[in-house]
């Protein structure tokens, strides 16, 4: 038994750090991997532009700064928590869900 121990317990130790290891990398400040949509809906709100998407199978908005956008172009946009019952007073329209997100431009994802 006593020859077990510093196995066990090195095993154990061996195993948190290599478990933990995807969740140490996102502390020390590595973005998450940006997410992609097919724009199937855009709405001009003033200084932003509120884009339906379809992410898999999933319809998600998106709020960002605005620029042109064309149905059926797929975005790439950075990953952020979404906002519940957004309120646009632009477009007087509560969204029940919102991204608010910078888009990442088709010539920042090739490098």
């Amino acid at each position: 038994m006593n020859r077990l121990f510093p196995f066990i317990i090195c095993l154990i130790f061996s195993s948190l750090v290599i478990l933990s290891a995807p969740l140490l990398s996102r502390a020390a400040g590595e973005p998450p991997p940006p997410r992609s949509c097919t724009v199937k809906e855009v709405l001009k709100g003033g200084m932003y532009v509120y884009i339906r998407c379809q992410e898999k199978d999933k319809e998600i908005w998106l709020a960002t700064v605005a620029m042109e956008f064309k149905v059926d172009q797929m975005v790439s946009f950075v990953d952020a928590p979404p906002m519940t019952d957004f309120y646009s007073k632009f477009l007087d329209r509560t969204f029940p869900e919102v991204i608010l997100t910078d888009i990442i431009p088709p010539e920042a994802k090739k490098k």
